[in-house]
């Protein structure tokens, strides 16, 4: 019976090539286990940097909103006895025309219409009125400045909700277009003598600042002139709110705590709309103002067992994968690879060496 002899694969001569540049070649053998080192920490340093180890939602982020007191904590601005703010009296017409402005936009105290509604919410975001004008959207001859609406707050209070969790966000941040944080105005009108209050505990977290301060974080005043040749106190403003909620995403920093962020930006600074009046099917006033619309964004973090040694095995998966482009490489590229083969690889005949082992 002949012998049986036993030969490697072809594709087995790449691993035999590169070991053996490995062995002559010390600067080669450092500089691929250095490689391959490298690699390794990499995986466990993906662990830290991008905390691996966490499974992530996109969570779906709704706000809610409120009107809440003025920042002299009256309800309602309250300005001394008899004093008129410089903006009220003045003249206006939109365009060359007289159809729709007044010789004299008086100002309306908004104190003393408790059956008019300012404040409207909806899914996409809120709106507040700062003037009405009676009549349509084209022709008025009467329009009207709510008074001393700049100094109204407004309330954000987000909710979260993944396939793991539904909770409220705590704890948000306002940042004004020049990177500067915008702080909440919950400390001025709810004093800490109140802190011992579950009231206190609940509104110490809130989001609370006023229309002025939202202006002032996009470089905007209510005095401004918009797009309409008019005060944005006239002709109104929208704004964009943009939320961001996460957490593990700091580099070498496991913690779960949530980092909230809300930065605002113009949308468009013309004419904007906030509510029309109808009797029957006619339009009888039109209030402008102020509207926000919402815009998230976010990545919620939950330790997993199985995202950790998905990180793994996917970074030892391109170890693996580096390692045998090496090997091909050295098998094509090598100038005197068939001597190497021939020398590393050697046929083996097993009947042979079967024989040999019973003379032993």
């Amino acid at each position: 019976m002949p012998p049986t002899t036993v030969k490697p694969l072809p594709i087995y001569y790449s691993f035999y090539t590169q070991r053996w540049l490995l062995v002559e070649s010390k600067g080669l053998g450092l500089l691929y286990w250095g490689a391959m080192a490298s690699m390794v920490f990499w995986v466990f340093l993906q662990l830290l940097i991008s905390n691996g180890f966490v499974d992530r939602y996109t969570p779906f982020i709704s706000v809610n909103f409120w009107q809440d007191r003025a920042i002299d904590g009256n309800w309602w601005y309250q300005r001394e006895k008899d004093s008129v703010p410089d903006y009220c009296g003045h003249r206006y017409y939109w365009g060359e025309s007289t159809d729709w402005g007044s010789e004299e936009v008086a100002c309306l105290d908004p104190e003393s219409l408790p059956n008019s509604t300012f404040f409207y919410q909806d899914d996409e975001g809120f709106a507040i009125a700062t003037s009405i004008a009676y009549g349509t959207e084209w022709a008025s001859n009467d329009v009207r400045l709510y008074k001393d609406m700049e100094h109204v707050t407004v309330v954000f209070q987000p909710s979260l909700w993944t396939e793991r969790e539904t909770s409220d966000i705590s704890g948000c941040t306002v940042y004004g277009s020049d990177g500067k944080k915008v702080p909440s105005r919950v400390l001025d009108l709810y004093p800490t003598r109140n802190k011992s209050s579950d009231v206190w505990q609940e509104r110490e977290e809130y989001i609370l600042i006023s229309l002025e301060d939202i202006l002032r974080s996009v470089n905007r005043s209510w005095d401004d002139i918009g797009g309409e040749k008019a005060k944005l106190r006239l002709q109104g403003i929208e704004l964009v709110a943009h939320i961001d909620v996460r957490n593990y995403h700091k580099p070498f920093s496991p913690s779960d705590d949530l980092e909230c962020t809300i930065r605002f930006a113009v949308l468009r600074d013309q004419f904007t709309l906030v509510k029309r009046f109808y009797e029957r099917d006619s339009v009888v006033a039109v209030q402008h103002g102020l509207k926000m619309r919402i815009v998230t964004t976010g990545s919620i973090g939950y330790p997993s067992t199985r995202a950790f040694f998905e990180t793994i095995v996917v970074g030892l998966g391109m170890l693996s994968l580096s390692q045998t482009i090496a090997d091909f490489v050295a098998q094509f590229l090598h100038p005197k690879k068939t001597v190497i083969n021939k020398a590393c690889v050697d046929s083996l005949n097993l009947d042979e060496k079967k024989a040999v082992g019973k003379q032993d």
